[in-house]
């Protein structure tokens, strides 16, 4: 079944009809779509996600990022680096006094 993707102005007159009428169920069977899609049009148009109902979300401006964000990128990647390289070798020290506290004790 193929996905239909409705026009922002039939949105609305669909919930404004609802609105008039006092019941989305029947506007919407009338219109032949999903009542519980309607609903959920209603609560995004109640709640002022007019974007979520145009659809707008998956249009998104595309973020392009700055010198800036590149510096803070590489900042934190070195320091996620050194938290790594810190626990590698916490766990070879743990890994080591294992061995040396039970030898019998087979560690991969």
């Amino acid at each position: 079944m193929k996905r239909v993707q409705y026009d922002l102005n039939f949105k609305m007159d669909i919930i404004r009809k609802g609105k008039e009428i006092g019941n989305f169920t029947a506007v919407a069977r009338q219109h032949e779509l999903d009542p519980k899609m309607v609903m959920r049009w209603a609560k995004e148009l109640n709640r002022k996600d007019v974007d979520k109902l145009d659809g707008a979300s998956k249009r998104q401006a595309q973020f392009i990022p700055t010198p800036d964000d590149y510096k803070q990128l590489e900042h934190e990647n070195e320091k996620l680096k050194k938290l790594l390289a810190e626990q590698a070798l916490e766990r070879e020290i743990l890994k080591d006094l294992l061995k040396k506290t039970n030898p019998n004790l087979r560690i991969k």
